[in-house]
Order: C-alpha cells, then structure tokens, then sequence
C-alpha cells in the first residue's frame, strides 16, 4: 500500500481570495449599519420618552396654575361685584339726600345745574372786562353795574345757600371789586388854558364840548383851581371830563335837587334834596336853581 501523499499548503489564487476579502468587508459593513440603526432608534425612543415626560409634567403644572388663576378670577368676581353694590347703595344714600337738599332750596338738580352755568356766564363777562383798559372799563361800567345787579339776585336765591355757590358768588364779587378798583372814578382829556381864553370859549371848540352852554361842567369839575368862573389864566391845565363818575351826576335841563334826590340810583327819597345840597355848596349859591350841566357830588348815605 503506497503510502498517502503527503500534500503541501494549499494556495489560493489572487483573484479568489480578493473576493473572499470583499464579502468579508461587506458582511461587516453591513453588521455595522445594523448596529447603527438600532443605536439610532433606541436612542430616539429614549429621547421621545423624555420630551413626552416633560410635556405631560409641564403641561400638569400649567392646569394646576390655571385651576389656581380662575379660583383667584372668581374670588375677584365676588369682591367687584360686592364693591359695585356696595357703590350703588352708596349712590342712592346720596341722591336722596339730595332730593332732600333740593326740596329745602325749593328746586331740583336741573335748577341747580342752571344757577351754576348762570354764575359760569358771569364770570366770563368779568374775565372779558378784565381785559380792557381802565379807561375802556369806564366806558363801560354800565356793564360791570348790570353784572353786579345779576350777581346780586343770584344771591337772592336759596341755590346760593350751598357751599359751592356760595364759593363762587365770593370769587364774583372779589373779581368786581378788582375791576372797581382798576376803573378810574372818570376820564379826563386835559386842556391848557392860552392867551384870550374863557370858559364859554373853550367848551365851545369842537374838540371840548362843541357847546358853549357846558362851560359850568368845565368849572364843576375844575372848581379847586378856578376861584371866579369869570376868571381864568393862561398855562392853567384843566380837566375835561369825558364821563360821569358813579358819586357824579350831570344835571339836565329841568331838573331840581328834590327831582333828583327822589331818583331810584340817586337816593329814591326826595326829602333828601338837603344831601345834595350840602355836598355841593360850593358850586350852588341857591338851592332853589341849579343848572343844566352842573355836575354835582353824590354824597354816601
């Protein structure tokens, strides 16, 4: 028996075991795919978990806080809605009383509503006097009299007994009194006295009187420098009244002191003509004839 042949390593050809190597490199590539993609998706899973625990704590925490806010919204609820009853009894408490002030005065709050736009009225009228100059003022005191005459029956009235009225009429009459105070007692051009001059003269030029009759009103209102109506002197500066002062009056035609003295804004007592007289001694020698244009001083009773 022949003895086995004894057979020597055994080699592979090149090619072949390239394509050993090859299967080999992609058995591995492919495991380690593998690996990847479950490393991958059991991460995920585990991040998913996470997020979807943080979620649902989160989103605990935020009913718990909005279960906590809409306790906190109706507790204030119940407190506004106490506080607005509570604002509406108080409001009642105050109307009555007032319809209880309102039946004292004998009006109701539409009349007191109107006295108060009445008293606004007038101290817009004050404001607008304020504004003009003293003389513009004089001219028009008939207007600050008329407002004193408003502001005085404004206090006739029993609307004038609350406070705030009361209030207001003080700030009117203060406002008044600064105006009376502003206002000049008259306004006076003036007129210096030259050669040949006399008083029938100079109140009969144009820019004096244009009427000669007046020169009594250029004496009357000059009477502490002119001793003699007859007698007047160059240089001599005399005023030419432009109005009538409030404790002035200028006589017209037909006049006398008892007529006057019987007058509403005079003294509205003709017996009392010796007043007149008395303070105007000095321009009337008769009490019995007085003169057109003869300005006399009203005294204060």
């Amino acid at each position: 028996m022949q003895p086995e042949e004894i057979k020597g390593p055994v080699f592979l050809k090149e090619d072949e075991r390239m394509k050993i190597k090859r299967k080999n490199i992609c058995f591995l590539s492919v495991l380690c795919i593998l690996l990847l993609a479950f490393s991958a998706t059991a991460f995920g899973q585990e991040e998913r978990k996470i997020k979807m625990d943080e979620y649902q704590a989160q989103l605990a925490a935020l009913e718990t806080r909005q279960a906590g806010a809409n306790d906190q919204i109706a507790a204030l609820e119940a407190e506004i809605a106490d506080l607005k009853q509570q604002i509406d009894d108080t409001q009642n408490q105050i109307d009555g009383t007032w319809n209880e002030i309102y039946g004292m005065l004998g009006t109701d709050k539409a009349g007191v509503e109107a006295y108060r736009s009445d008293l606004a009225a007038i101290d817009d009228e004050l404001s607008g006097l304020a504004m003009l100059s003293p003389e513009e003022l004089f001219r028009r005191k008939d207007e600050l009299k008329a407002i004193e005459e408003k502001v005085g029956a404004a206090r006739g009235s029993k609307i004038s007994l609350l406070t705030e009225m009361d209030e207001k009429l003080s700030n009117l009459d203060g406002k008044i009194a600064a105006l009376r105070a502003k206002m000049p007692a008259n306004i006076y051009d003036q007129y210096t006295v030259m050669n040949g001059d006399y008083l029938w003269k100079i109140s009969k030029k144009d820019e004096i009187y244009g009427d000669p009759y007046q020169w009594i009103r250029i004496y009357c209102v000059n009477k502490e420098q002119i001793e003699d109506p007859d007698l007047i002197f160059p240089e001599q500066i005399f005023k030419i009244a432009r109005g009538v002062g409030d404790n002035e009056y200028l006589v017209i035609k037909g006049e006398y002191l008892s007529k006057i003295a019987g007058m509403v804004k005079i003294f509205n007592d003709p017996t009392k003509w010796t007043k007149l007289y008395d303070a105007n001694k000095d321009i009337i020698s008769d009490p019995n004839l007085i003169y057109p244009h003869q300005v006399l001083m009203i005294p204060k009773e």
